[in-house]
């Protein structure tokens, strides 16, 4: 017989202000890209045939972060840009070559929970990679706000 047990587990309280702020909104971007975009394409992917004539999806993959502090749009939304890089094929684990740099890039707006990818010179919301047909996000989404 198969017992599976369950842990809480112990929550300390950490001092959040030793933190850079950028590391925090980094750290947040990033675990929202994970959750919005990253774990529902891997599951998507997850159901596809060996025997597809579709590219074989990849191995792994990790976002980067790519702003040091967030920006501003046009209505006065925070966003960070986001870069996706995809390694395919059967390499070591620890190996850093094979990875395919800037394979999906993006925008991410930590407060509001929303993530928007790039397809060709505008932005749509992240489920458009999950085969979901969507229209284009409004043209300021992703876009600095310019500052006179």
């Amino acid at each position: 017989m198969l017992a599976l047990f369950a842990f809480a587990p112990t929550l300390l309280a950490l001092p959040v202000a030793a933190e850079e702020p950028h590391a925090a909104d980094a750290k947040s971007a990033a675990a929202l890209v994970q959750r919005v975009l990253i774990k529902p394409l891997a599951a998507k992917e997850d159901d596809q045939s060996r025997f597809s004539r579709a590219r074989m999806p990849a191995q792994e993959r990790r976002v980067r972060i790519l702003d040091e502090e967030l920006r501003k749009d046009a209505s006065g939304g925070s966003f960070v840009i986001f870069a996706v890089d995809a390694r395919h094929g059967m390499l070591p684990p620890n190996d850093d070559t094979g990875w395919r740099r800037d394979a999906i890039v993006g925008c991410a707006y930590v407060d509001r929970g929303e993530v928007f990818v790039k397809s060709g010179e505008r932005y749509r919301p992240a489920a458009f990679l999950l085969g979901k047909n969507l229209k284009p996000a409004a043209e300021a989404t992703c876009q600095e706000a310019k500052t006179s």
